[in-house]
């Protein structure tokens, strides 16, 4: 009997030492003052025990996440809960946290809040890197990168089902005179209010690129949808700019490839969209033009 007592503190010790190395542990009171923390704690935040006795946790999170008050809310009312959080070190550092919430009862009353904490930063930096190396810095859209692994995609898929997608490549007339004139924050101002009018269109959702500059990319994988995509973008572009009390008037040329019809290489599409956008250069304000051999308009995909 004796032995087997010894046993379970033994165990007991061993969950203990496995739980202090794995996990980052706060208890909180019921008024979510800090009681104690353990030393994985104290090491990732920098702080001494002494100074977080009895100090607001809430004093240490990063209030991005507006849903705090009625989360600890819940958790008061019986409820665990678990999500991602985000603290601040001793330091100003973010550290991101998978946590999980549990509240101790005694006799139907909360005593206490355990908080369990993983630290996710590592990971949570690495996405966002990621997000980073696919978007665009300014308007935050799919960059040229993501459009040559997306074309690829959009390839194979055509290849598999036997379907056809367009390429439109979309500039911005005259948008040196922009920097010109107003400079260069109101030209990025303005990227900026076309990207987020181009994501408002119909059929544009997870298909729209910005790749450097002035200039734009859709992939358009029903042709029968061109036309409406671009008399959707011409009108948008009829509508004045409002920028930094600036009325600015800009226009757009707009020039189409078809997979497999014009060509069957993704780079290639690119540049016959490309020179198709040149070609509709040459007319005055909004223009579109297809890549001269392109079937779309043979086809009756547009007007």
């Amino acid at each position: 009997m004796y032995k087997e007592f010894m046993y379970d503190k033994r165990t007991i010790r061993t969950v203990q030492h496995v739980l202090n190395q794995t996990f980052m542990i706060v208890q909180l009171t019921s008024e979510a003052k800090i009681t104690d923390v353990n030393e994985l704690f104290l090491d990732k935040f920098h702080y001494t025990a002494d100074e977080l006795e009895m100090s607001n946790y809430w004093d240490l999170v990063n209030d991005e996440k507006a849903d705090w008050p009625g989360i600890w809310n819940e958790i008061q009312q019986g409820s665990q809960w678990n999500g991602e959080s985000c603290l601040v070190t001793k330091y100003g550092k973010f550290k991101w946290l998978e946590s999980t919430f549990i509240p101790i009862f005694t006799d139907g009353v909360i005593q206490q809040v355990i908080i369990l904490h993983i630290d996710k930063t590592d990971q949570k930096n690495a996405e966002n890197w990621k997000q980073l190396a696919f978007r665009h810095e300014l308007t935050q859209l799919p960059n040229r990168r993501k459009l040559l692994i997306s074309i690829d995609e959009y390839i194979c898929r055509a290849e598999q089902h036997g379907t056809k997608f367009v390429v439109l490549f979309i500039d911005v007339n005259h948008f040196k005179l922009v920097n010109d004139r107003y400079g260069h924050a109101i030209g990025d101002l303005l990227l900026i209010e076309i990207g987020k009018r181009f994501v408002q269109l119909p059929f544009l959702d997870e298909c729209l690129f910005h790749v450097g500059g002035d200039e734009f990319i859709v992939l358009l994988e029903d042709p029968i949808n061109v036309d409406c995509v671009i008399e959707s973008i011409f009108v948008e572009f009829n509508k004045e700019f409002e920028l930094e009390g600036h009325g600015i008037e800009v226009s757009v040329s707009i020039g189409a490839s078809m997979y497999p019809n014009d060509s069957m290489d993704a780079r290639r599409l690119l540049e016959l969209a490309d020179d198709a956008m040149y070609e509709a250069k040459g007319k005055v304000g909004n223009a579109f033009e297809c890549y001269k051999d392109s079937s779309l308009v043979n086809e009756g995909n547009l007007k």
